[in-house]
């Protein structure tokens, strides 16, 4: 950070209500008075990235310009100790570009990531070890309490995601959500009756006997998936007369829903 960034900073911190932009589109932090927040456009995704190009499993960043719906996305702690994300659980459609207006509510620090589950995972393993370490990508946005800012992300491809807060201790406290990205007209797709043959937990995946998957044109026949929740492998066992939606999900077949 140069030092006219650092001299703004410092002065604009002394000046009053603060409002700290999410790290999106043009994937830098920016913090500023909400007068400098209309003059500068950053904190609504006016920059262009040197990063947009850049597609990660989840989408990538999106354009103020292509935004289809904004989703308000709530960080704080409860009575209970519980630090949680509201809601918890998104619905998306594949090429939506979503605008997520995210607040701290709190009391504490938190951060929004969003990512596919092993990203996520392997991003939580690096900041236990060094919790000095802050996010600066397009995908995250960090808030101190009472803070604002914003993600603007387009979901290109489909199925389960996650965000979550990887400040050490937070994830554990409850601080995660689900975001599940469903092709376009997949509303009308059914659910798939199936018998559970086998669960193998290590490697993640699940042999099941089933119906006809006519999304996927596939015919009934015995066929091994991967899951997209770990949880979801906790829920099955051998025998269970199960429920499910499948999808490919980076090329292999995955079950996204289940009931």
């Amino acid at each position: 950070m140069n030092t006219k960034i650092l001299t703004t900073t410092f002065l604009i911190a002394l000046s009053g209500p603060v409002f700290a932009s999410g790290l999106h589109t043009g994937g830098h932090a920016v913090t500023h008075t909400d007068d400098e927040t209309h003059a500068s456009g950053h904190a609504h995704g006016q920059g262009h990235a040197d990063n947009m190009h850049d597609e990660l499993a989840v989408g990538m960043p999106g354009s103020i310009d292509n935004v289809t719906r904004t989703v308000e996305i709530i960080m704080k702690e409860t009575d209970d100790g519980d630090m949680i994300f509201e809601p918890a659980a998104l619905d998306i459609k594949e090429g939506e570009t979503i605008r997520f207006e995210i607040k701290n509510t709190g009391e504490l620090d938190h951060e929004f990531v969003l990512d596919d589950v092993a990203a996520i995972m392997e991003h939580k393993a690096v900041m236990d070890k060094f919790p000095e370490m802050e996010h600066d990508d397009p995908n995250s946005a960090r808030l101190a309490p009472g803070e604002e800012g914003e993600v603007i992300w387009s979901f290109t491809n489909t199925g389960s995601f996650e965000f979550a807060c990887l400040i050490p201790g937070h994830y554990e406290s409850g601080m995660r959500g689900d975001v599940v990205v469903e092709a376009v007209g997949s509303a009308d797709i059914e659910y798939t009756k199936g018998t559970v043959k086998k669960v193998n937990i290590k490697s993640g995946k699940v042999t099941i006997i089933h119906e006809e998957l006519t999304n996927l044109g596939m015919p009934a026949m015995t066929m091994v998936f991967r899951v997209a929740e770990a949880d979801m492998l906790e829920k099955m066992n051998a025998g269970d007369e199960i429920q499910f939606i499948a999808d490919r999900v980076k090329g292999k077949l995955t079950v996204i829903q289940m009931k």
